[in-house]
């Protein structure tokens, strides 16, 4: 099972948390870090990158290497630690609020503020049984239910590596709604995923995806 960490941002929108905390994150979020201006973004990815860091510390337990983990990006943006194979991890910010998850097999993780509904996102790439399933819900459970579902498929797209086009037309995430978590499986390429919505502050949804292995592959 994936380790999931979050936490609140607003520490490091002060400027010298924020120096101060660079020292904790890894050199490619340093970089990007450059182009960024905004205190409650570079907040959003300084936390992010400091729960990174924790994360695999923790994953790795005794076996943890000194120093910061090195990142890097995939040709479609997928951050992966260079020299640590076997740990695999997810971030995402908004709001508030960071979220990464860190697990030993593919991983991927999203969290939303909840913002004004946007129904034209719903009616263009949300499942058919998705948009049924909100027309039965109440306003507030439908904002809810809502987010939960593009968290489902933004975790999704990052456990892919960026493929956001099936997760939004093509899979059905009801069946997480309705019970916390559901086994998913694509007899194309034999994959098989658990996905599951995430315990979040009140305002927000998360959710992680993760590689299931069957017992015959370990």
């Amino acid at each position: 099972m994936a380790e999931i960490y979050m936490s609140q941002i607003k520490l490091l929108e002060d400027e010298r948390n924020a120096k101060e905390a660079l020292d904790g994150i890894d050199g490619l979020r340093k970089e990007e870090l450059k182009n960024v201006s905004a205190p409650k973004k570079r907040a959003q990815m300084i936390t992010a990158g400091l729960l990174v860091q924790h994360g695999a510390r923790e994953h790795l337990g005794d076996q943890a290497p000194d120093g910061i983990y090195a990142v890097a990006r995939t040709e479609k943006g997928k951050p992966y630690f260079t020299e640590l194979p076997d740990v695999h991890f997810s971030i995402s910010h908004s709001g508030n609020m960071a979220l990464v998850a860190v697990s030993d097999v593919n991983v991927g993780a999203d969290i939303q503020e909840w913002r004004e509904l946007n129904a034209d996102i719903a009616g263009r790439f949300f499942h058919p049984a998705e948009k049924e399933h909100l027309k039965h819900l109440t306003p507030s459970e439908s904002e809810k239910a809502f987010f939960n579902i593009w968290c489902l498929k933004e975790s999704y797209a990052k456990y892919a590596g960026g493929d956001l086009l099936q997760a939004l037309e093509e899979l059905d995430f009801t069946p997480v709604l309705e019970g916390g978590f559901a086994v998913f499986e694509f007899t194309e390429n034999n994959d098989r995923i658990r996905a599951e919505i995430l315990e979040a502050p009140h305002g927000y949804s998360a959710a992680v995806i993760e590689k299931l292995v069957i017992e015959e592959e370990k």
